[in-house]
């Protein structure tokens, strides 16, 4: 009979040892919801352990930038469906 390697039941934070959440977003560190602090990006929010925050590894998406990061979005589509609709015209 061979051995089988041990399986824990969950992922634990590599911080604290307590049962863990998920990956950060900056480092993919497997964190409990203790030690990460939801940070806002372009279009949700991204939890990120302490440590990259005070390394200050991540970058927020400032408001501006993601309004005009919405207003290209939305020009470059108005004039995709201008340029289909005069081809097809």
């Amino acid at each position: 009979m061979a051995l089988e390697p041990l399986r824990p039941d969950y992922d634990y934070c590599v911080y604290c040892h307590a049962v863990a959440a998920g990956p950060c977003a900056a480092c993919g560190a497997i964190c409990c919801g203790d030690c990460v602090d939801l940070v806002m990006g372009l279009t949700t929010r991204r939890a990120v352990c302490h440590s990259c925050l005070g390394e200050g590894r991540v970058r927020t998406a400032a408001p501006l930038r993601r309004w005009l990061m919405l207003a290209a979005a939305l020009i470059a589509t108005v004039g995709l469906i201008g340029i289909f609709w005069l081809t097809w015209r």
